[in-house]
């Protein structure tokens, strides 16, 4: 069994690809696919390949900010890429089912359709794409449940906490621009216990696209992967109450590029991770300079930004160890 789990440097987005062999062959899925522009560089990452076609086995879209959703408009329109099945959570198909939303004087059903529009052109949606393009499509995915041939399920949100999330996204959601934050990490910044505390247990998560996000887990033989798109820590601390003996002690992949509003010490207290890696820019907000110290009371804290490039995780021994954004503290 061989795998690696490659978090793609694409500043304040998300694009990671996991390739697994089961002894027989590859199978790859692809988690998020960061913003319009980055699908070329998650193809190179894709290890199924068959007479020169690639082949993304399982498609996960978290959620349907920008950065999450935008390079799968560039695969989906890629004639050498095959998406085989799509993944994720239909707020239009949970709006259908909601009595409040169907009562509603605006046309939240649409409106949870609209959700996954191209970010900057609404002529064009991701589900009529994936649609088009014939892939078979999971749009209310069985929490818990292992996708086929790969040791990859869902493990939030749970669905009323979606079904919530779904609601408050229909009544207002809008693109939002490109962080313009560009002042940089310090990486020299003292901070103590309480510095940390006054920021993270005080800041809350309103988005409800990021309520809304998957959380994932890959769980190969001996390593467990928490994947965790933009998810807030509630719904994170659901996920570990719903499968806490494969959670805890993950690997963590950061919440929303390691922001001061989706983890708490509390979760992160829960989570223990034993390695923690934030896709990101690397300014004063990604990461939150409070998170990263939080984290490193467990494990080494490692970025895109500090790498410069793709983070790898692989199954084999690792020969080209990355420099960490910061290092455990004890």
């Amino acid at each position: 069994m061989q795998y690696d789990v490659n978090i793609l440097n694409v500043g304040d987005a998300d694009a990671i690809v996991i390739n697994y062999h089961d002894g027989h062959r590859w199978w790859t899925a692809v988690v998020d696919a960061g913003n319009v522009g980055d699908s070329d560089k998650i193809v190179g990452y894709i290890k199924h390949r068959y007479n020169n076609r690639l082949f993304i086995d399982h498609a996960f879209c978290t959620h349907p900010d920008r950065d999450h959703k935008g390079g799968f408009f560039g695969l989906l329109d890629n004639p050498n890429v095959e998406i085989c099945n799509f993944h994720l959570m239909s707020p239009e198909q949970s709006l259908a089912n909601n009595v409040l939303a169907l009562t509603h004087e605006k046309d939240l059903v649409a409106a949870g359709r609209a959700l996954y529009n191209h970010p900057t052109d609404p002529s064009k949606n991701l589900l009529d794409l994936i649609k088009e393009k014939d892939v078979n499509l999971d749009d209310y995915p069985i929490l818990g449940l292992d996708v086929v041939e790969m040791p990859i399920k869902i493990v939030g949100p749970r669905y009323e906490y979606f079904k919530d999330a779904a609601y408050e996204m229909a009544l207002d959601f809008h693109e939002l621009p490109p962080d313009a934050d560009d002042e940089l990490y310090d990486e020299d910044e003292v901070l103590s216990d309480e510095d940390v505390k006054s920021v993270m247990d005080e800041e809350k998560e309103e988005s409800a696209t990021n309520k809304s996000s998957l959380i994932l887990l890959f769980h190969p033989e001996n390593r467990n992967f928490l994947l965790t798109g933009d998810a807030c820590a509630a719904s994170i601390r659901h996920a570990i109450e719903d499968y806490e003996d494969e959670i805890v002690g993950c690997t963590l992949k950061v919440p929303h590029h390691g922001s001061k509003h989706n983890l708490n010490t509390e979760v992160i207290d829960m989570l223990s991770p034993t390695s923690a890696v934030i896709s990101c820019k690397g300014s004063k907000k990604h990461p939150s300079s409070a998170v990263v110290y939080w984290l490193s009371n467990y494990c080494n804290v490692y970025s895109t930004a500090k790498s410069k490039g793709t983070l790898i995780y692989q199954s084999q021994p690792v020969t080209n160890p990355a420099t960490p954004l910061r290092e455990k503290m004890r």
